[in-house]
């Protein structure tokens, strides 16, 4: 008995479905790593930060030029301000990252979609596999049957 395979009409879908998760995955990964890099370039600012400041206080300690104090000042305030849109920075990239976690879902979901579709016509093929198979077999069981009676006759 020959029996078709299975073929699923919506594969093409599905394969560009798989696809887009996967390019949705890559461009998830992007913003990951970018908030990682801004997240770290804020420490190393704040770290640099602190650091100047502790210069800063020592020098004030020692006998110096006030316009290098006033400078010295200015430049710290300049690395609080820089810090500040630092924050804004890692603020952006961190919603930025909820976005392509949220499009990441949707391609996902999108994709489980179809692979129940796909799983729900296998069964039904299956199903009509197993009529096909029992209907074959009731027509070989009749053709024995007549067979046997007419050799009895």
């Amino acid at each position: 008995m020959y029996s078709k395979p299975f073929k699923f009409k919506l594969e093409k879908i599905l394969q560009m479905k798989i696809e887009e998760e996967e390019e949705q995955k890559r461009i998830f990964s992007k913003a990951q790593k970018k908030l990682i890099e801004e997240e770290i370039k804020l420490e190393n600012m704040k770290k640099n930060l602190e650091l100047k400041t502790q210069e800063y206080k020592l020098k004030l300690m020692q006998v110096g030029q006030p316009e290098y104090f006033q400078n010295f000042s200015k430049y710290l305030e300049k690395l609080k301000k820089d810090i500040e849109l630092q924050k804004i920075v890692v603020e952006q990239a961190k919603i930025q990252l909820e976005i392509e976690k949220q499009k990441l879902q949707e391609k996902i979901n999108e994709r489980k979609t179809f692979e129940k579709l796909k799983e729900k016509e296998y069964n039904k093929y299956l199903q009509e596999q197993k009529m096909a198979e029992s209907k074959f077999l009731d027509e070989l069981s009749n053709i024995k049957f007549t067979r046997n009676k007419k050799q009895d006759v």
